[in-house]
């Protein structure tokens, strides 16, 4: 069963690091460790402005499947939020895709992501259902609150405390497309996408209430995860991970103490991570951060060089 892949990207992403550079590094970890055919379709989805410089830049990666689509072309709601943060796009452009992928499940990734080790189907979809990996609500509440308020239901819905961990995870189109219907507004001409932009419009005198303003805080994540338990449909398409049964994590936390890191216990076989992020927010050159990785990620059938980060 072959799997979708969604990146959405800014060529100058978070906290000004050049994410167009960084994303090499997460392509070339993906060469050399996904099985061949794994991912059938990689959509790279950037500011209509920028698709052309996108497509240039990656064309080395073909290999990948890799197509390059314009948030616009994705989401036109888009057009009538100008001041909408990125981030923000990002979260909806996660959603948004399961109307364009061709398979059923799709891996999300940002650019900072870097694959671990060699995956196969098998290590991400079981029995025909895709790995889900918990953490802890409390981490962040805020979202939980803020996704229940706008899906109506109780926050404490579900397992005790626990929730879906973040990028990267595997998502299902089907439960992807339940959360629109269920977002979507009754007005006509108005979709899902409009009535997630418009709690972030704050000329907008409805914004003053305090019950649009405590539903700011919701995430492509908690929304996903918490409309799968409304409609008791998550046992459907996910099983949980990192447990005795499914060891391996979709994402282990190795890197953030970058300066101390041991990069190869993260590439470590006993490690049961498939996926890490050296986060942008650590402000680190993407050469800098590749040539530390290259002895783990370089493909010898499509290798890379420190000049490619130039």
């Amino acid at each position: 069963m072959p799997i979708s892949a969604v990146l959405p990207l800014k060529v100058s992403g978070s906290y000004d690091v050049n994410d167009l550079k960084r994303a090499h590094i997460l392509f070339s970890s993906l060469s050399k460790f996904l099985s061949p055919g794994l991912i059938s379709e990689l959509f790279v989805v950037t500011p209509a402005s920028e698709v052309e410089i996108v497509k240039n830049e990656y064309a080395r990666w073909a290999h990948l499947n890799i197509a390059v689509i314009s948030e616009e072309d994705l989401l036109p709601e888009l057009k009538n939020y100008p001041k909408m943060r990125g981030w923000r796009k990002q979260q909806l452009v996660k959603i948004a895709i399961a109307d364009k992928i061709s398979n059923e499940f799709y891996l999300t990734l940002d650019a900072d992501v870097v694959c671990l080790k060699p995956i196969t189907e098998s290590d991400l979809i079981i029995d025909g259902k895709a790995i889900l990996q918990y953490e802890q609500r409390s981490r962040h509440p805020k979202w939980w609150k803020a996704s229940s308020r706008l899906l109506k239901i109780n926050s404490n819905i579900g397992p005790q405390g626990v929730g879906m961990t973040v990028t990267p995870a595997l998502m299902s189109k089907t439960l992807s497309r339940t959360l629109m219907a269920d977002l979507s507004p009754k007005r006509a001409n108005k979709t899902w996408a409009d009535n997630l932009c418009s709690l972030h419009n704050p000329s907008d005198p409805k914004n003053w209430w305090l019950g649009r303003y405590l539903k700011l805080k919701w995430t492509e994540y908690s929304l996903y995860y918490l409309c799968a338990l409304k409609h008791q449909i998550l046992d459907d398409f996910h099983v949980i991970c990192g447990t005795e049964k499914i060891p391996q994590k979709l994402l282990v936390d190795d890197s953030h103490d970058y300066q101390n890191w041991h990069v190869a216990d993260s590439f470590a076989e006993h490690n049961p991570g498939l996926f890490l992020l050296v986060g942008s927010k650590s402000r680190l050159p993407p050469k800098q951060v590749f040539e530390r990785l290259s002895p783990f990620i370089n493909n010898s059938n499509q290798p890379v060089t420190s000049a490619l980060f130039d």
